[in-house]
């Protein structure tokens, strides 16, 4: 199938795909070639993106999946492909997110997003 993975600012992924695997508010699942048509809520995790025999991990802070006529249209939020997860400099931005004194939700909710990552990365390297 067609896959293609877009944020507002940029294209993370556009080629053919074998597997689809992503997070909604039920649970992980994976699209495959031929499935049928569906529209899935998508929430903070990671997608990977099964092509050719490789795997392309990514992880976003949520969005959509629409799929059609053997297209998969994802349109995702912050996305951050693995290679370009940079630990160290996230652990620097979560700990002045958690310095600041007075907590806010978008700090928060920043700050496990941030954790997410590092937790992904970790796990690949």
């Amino acid at each position: 199938m067609q896959c293609i993975v877009r944020s507002v600012d940029r294209t993370v992924f556009e080629g053919e795909a074998d597997r689809i695997v992503a997070r909604t508010p039920h649970g992980e699942f994976a699209v495959l070639n031929g499935h049928a048509p569906l529209v899935a809520v998508l929430v903070p995790g990671v997608i990977r993106v099964h092509a050719s025999g490789t795997e392309q991990v990514l992880v976003t802070q949520g969005g959509t999946l629409e799929l059609a006529n053997g297209e998969a249209m994802l349109l995702v939020e912050r996305p951050y492909p693995l290679e370009e997860i940079d630990t160290a400099a996230l652990r620097e931005e979560i700990d002045a997110l958690r310095n600041q004194g007075e907590s806010e939700d978008a700090d928060a909710r920043e700050a496990e997003y941030l954790e997410l990552l590092c937790r992904v990365k970790e796990s690949h390297d």
